[in-house]
């Protein structure tokens, strides 16, 4: 048997998911494709479990493989995520889009609650801690807008919040917010 590569198992998987039109690979699958035991599949994965996410799929029989990571650094669901996330995100705010009924109004930028957020971005991107400083130094100031049936209180974003945030030093996702 061979000495299993994470390249090789990602490339695997990579092409089992498109053959069977699937976000998944079935691991025992996976190990014949590799030409390995299962076993040694299953052992080279514990031993390496920042690298992969693994899942039951209701109907398959046998544990699977939903995503195989390089590094764990890519992996969302580690602390190296987080600490890769921390450092693109340190004097950057992330903006929303507010909808009533469906129709776009502004945008805004609120703090991130634990929570409400899929991949820990309370943890990195408008933190209490960071939304707190930028209050502080005047940069962002908090307003209540709304019709009859809401009303939201956050940081609305004009073209003047634009050059307080930029002259602050700071950087948003604006842009690919407002390509969306």
């Amino acid at each position: 048997m061979g000495k299993l590569e994470i390249t090789e198992i990602k490339r695997i998987v990579n092409l089992i998911q498109k053959i069977e039109c699937k976000n998944y690979a079935v691991l025992t699958d996976t190990a014949k494709e590799l030409g390995v035991k299962k076993t040694e599949l299953m052992q080279f994965i514990e031993d390496n479990n920042k690298l992969f996410k693994i899942s039951e799929v209701n109907g398959v029989k046998g544990l699977t493989i939903s995503n195989v990571y390089l590094k764990p650094e890519d992996n969302p669901e580690t602390d190296e995520w987080i600490e890769k996330k921390k450092k693109e995100w340190e004097k950057k705010l992330h903006v929303s889009k507010m909808y009533y009924y469906g129709c776009f109004e502004f945008y805004y930028i609120t703090t991130d609650i634990d929570g409400y957020c899929p991949h820990r971005e309370y943890l990195y991107r408008n933190t209490e801690a960071k939304m707190n400083k930028l209050i502080e130094d005047g940069v962002l100031t908090y307003e209540k807008r709304g019709y009859g049936d809401y009303t939201i209180g956050n940081f609305i974003l004009f073209d003047s919040n634009i050059d307080k945030i930029t002259n602050a030093g700071w950087t948003t996702d604006f842009n690919e917010i407002k390509e969306e």
